[in-house]
């Protein structure tokens, strides 16, 4: 028994210390110092802060929120990025019902996760940043089968030199919705063996230096669920898949 004993404190070191030095995205933070630390009153979806309304361009850079119903087999366009594999017909549902699902998921994250930031007004949301995005050609493990439109945008936000803090001094923190959105099978743009139904959602949080406005840092969370037989979703269904990623990307803050 004596012999045993080193072997499974080795172990169980080495198992706590897998999981204790897992990164997260506070641990990744840059060090803030004691600046005043402030976080917008609003949850904000990416797709409100740029100057596009059109749905299926909305959809094409990954910024959905609501549901995605694809019907009509695929087809095949010529976009700029060549020749891609695309659902014939997509219906744009339930916008303003996921959207609040969502907002309410995330303003729970972030008064569980930031309770010593003090609240601030931001008044005019579409003049804080201006947003580029820049093509992600990064091969992922299940690609051709994922739930997302490849290539992927990743979005680059710069603070707008007209933003106004009203004279705040620290450091602003400005949780952003990017996607959030279910669908039954189907294929994303690109996407060639297509995928049964699930559910997916991106958070952006980003930290702004309010004196010199600046974006000092972000991260951005996701999650998604795909079910390995389900052609379509019901909406129970929908939501408990909802709850479990809005989980998941909690557990990354």
């Amino acid at each position: 028994m004596q012999t045993l004993r080193p072997v499974f404190l080795i172990i169980f070191l080495s198992f706590f210390g897998t999981c204790s030095s897992g990164s997260t995205a506070l641990s990744r933070l840059p060090a803030l110092g004691d600046k005043e630390l402030y976080i917008s009153e609003e949850i904000f979806l990416l797709k409100d802060l740029i100057p596009v309304t059109n749905k299926k361009e909305i959809y094409n850079k990954n910024l959905f929120v609501g549901d995605l119903n694809f019907s009509g087999g695929i087809s095949r366009e010529k976009t700029i990025w060549g020749e891609q594999v695309v659902t014939k017909q997509i219906e744009f549902l339930n916008e303003t019902g996921v959207k609040d699902e969502s907002v309410n998921y995330v303003q729970s994250i972030v008064t569980n996760k930031f309770k010593t930031y003090q609240k601030f007004k931001i008044f005019q949301p579409t003049k804080l940043f201006q947003v580029q995005f820049q093509r992600d050609l990064t091969k992922v493990t299940d690609e051709g089968v994922d739930n997302i439109n490849i290539p992927n945008e990743i979005p680059q936000l710069t603070v707008s030199s007209n933003a106004d803090f009203k004279g705040k001094k620290g450091v602003l923190l400005v949780p952003i919705i990017q996607y959030a959105y279910s669908h039954n099978a189907g294929w994303f743009n690109g996407q060639d063996w297509g995928c049964m139904a699930g559910v997916r959602a991106k958070l952006l949080l980003v930290w702004v230096q309010m004196e010199t406005k600046t974006v000092l840092h972000v991260e951005g969370l996701e999650s998604k669920q795909k079910e390995p037989q389900n052609n379509r979703y019901n909406y129970l269904d929908r939501t408990r898949n909802f709850q479990k990623i809005w989980k998941e990307i909690e557990a990354q803050i």
